[in-house]
């Protein structure tokens, strides 16, 4: 079984002290538009507020507004340039940014639409990396393009340490990183792609079908990017096409949700599971059999019971973790409702631990595998059609 998140990026935090605990209160609970309100209060009333100052850049980090972000935490930082908050936002900000020569992307006269090798468990396309056909699974909670050790020792690409990765259940293991020549798919072709490398820990077979790597987040956000599960592909346009999509998705009564993305690679939206428990999910996509995942604090506030009986094991990105099945009796995602969604618990250990604000859970394959989901980073919107 294939299991998300994949890896934990260091931690955002954004604590504060008055006047801008209104900012902080709605950040912790992972309410981005009231903290943003509340933070932009707090700078009215003191513009010399660095907390507030640093939770407005923060958010608008998260939305993608680079400019604002950069902005904000400038101000910042001429109060306090070594504050170590400031520090994070500042790296991570370098992470949203290309470094030169990467990702040269040459489109193609039309949309890219890449089929599916399979849809389930997980969608499956091929592409080809420097020049050789590889298989590559679709996994919005992976960082970017991610290969077995196997396929970059066949490719060549040479591979170095990079630090530790937090993976599913909380399990840990060392991470590794590159770069390839080229990628291509669909008629598109990208020359200088950074990518990582898979755990060792985890299989490179899914439902009988072999792999050699993951895409993820950071090569989908170049583009905008649709995993059309019931049309079985994947389709790339270019991020220019964010209105008139928006527009023929509206006519089209799709549910269109905001969503924030925590670099390096973590998509997050807001859902209501069971009518009642509102919370900040994870939009990641690469849960084999599973429609979302919630932390223990999420099952008792949406008066869900896991049914320990039926425990088992997964496999995550560290290694072998035990996992207990439950189900959502619905999950609201804008105006879309999914009933009976299939769901999964990790007690071991909690993936999101690290966030500074509260996450609920995933969002993943069950959930969307009977629409269209579309991801526009330009706009910084979800948009699935169903």
């Amino acid at each position: 079984m294939n299991l998300a998140p994949w890896l934990l990026a260091a931690a955002l935090t954004a604590q504060a002290s008055a006047p801008s605990d209104s900012g902080d209160a709605a950040f912790a609970r992972g309410d981005f538009d009231a903290a943003f309100r509340g933070y932009t209060a707090a700078v009215a009333a003191a513009p010399g507020n660095f907390d507030a100052l640093l939770g407005l850049g923060t958010i608008d980090l998260y939305r993608g507004d680079l400019a604002a972000a950069q902005n904000y935490l400038s101000k910042a930082s001429q109060i306090n340039s070594t504050d170590d908050r400031l520090q994070r936002r500042m790296h991570a900000l370098q992470q949203l940014q290309d470094k030169p020569g990467d990702y040269e992307i040459t489109m193609p006269p039309r949309d890219a639409g890449i089929p599916f090798v399979a849809t389930d468990p997980l969608p499956m396309i091929r592409a080809t990396v420097n020049g050789r056909e590889a298989s590559f699974l679709l996994d919005t909670g992976a960082p970017g393009v991610e290969l077995s050790a196997a396929t970059a020792a066949r490719l060549h690409v040479p591979m170095h340490a990079a630090g530790e990765g937090l993976f599913a259940g909380g399990m840990k293991a060392q991470i590794f990183a590159g770069r390839v020549d080229s990628l291509e798919l669909g008629g598109i072709r990208i020359r200088g792609v950074p990518v990582g490398q898979l755990p060792s820990a985890m299989p490179t077979t899914l439902g009988g079908r072999s792999y050699d790597g993951v895409i993820g987040t950071s090569l989908l956000r170049r583009f905008l990017s649709t995993l059309d599960y019931r049309a079985g592909k994947l389709i790339l346009r270019t991020r220019s096409e964010s209105q008139s999509f928006e527009a023929a998705a509206r006519a089209q009564n799709a549910a269109i949700v905001p969503m924030w993305l925590v670099p390096d690679h973590f998509i997050f939206a807001r859902a209501t599971v069971n009518g009642t428990f509102d919370g900040l999910f994870s939009i990641d996509t690469g849960g084999a059999g599973i429609g979302i995942t919630l932390t223990k604090p999420a099952l008792a506030a949406a008066n869900i019971t896991p049914d320990e009986s039926k425990a088992s094991s997964g496999f995550g990105g560290g290694g072998a973790i035990s996992v207990v099945p439950f189900s959502a009796a619905s999950v609201t995602l804008g105006s879309l409702t999914r009933q009976n969604v299939p769901g999964l618990f990790t007690p071991a250990g909690d993936p999101y631990g690290r966030f500074p604000f509260a996450v609920a859970g995933a969002l993943s394959h069950e959930f969307f595998r009977n629409a269209a989901l579309t991801f526009d980073f330009a706009a910084m919107k979800l948009i699935v059609s169903s």
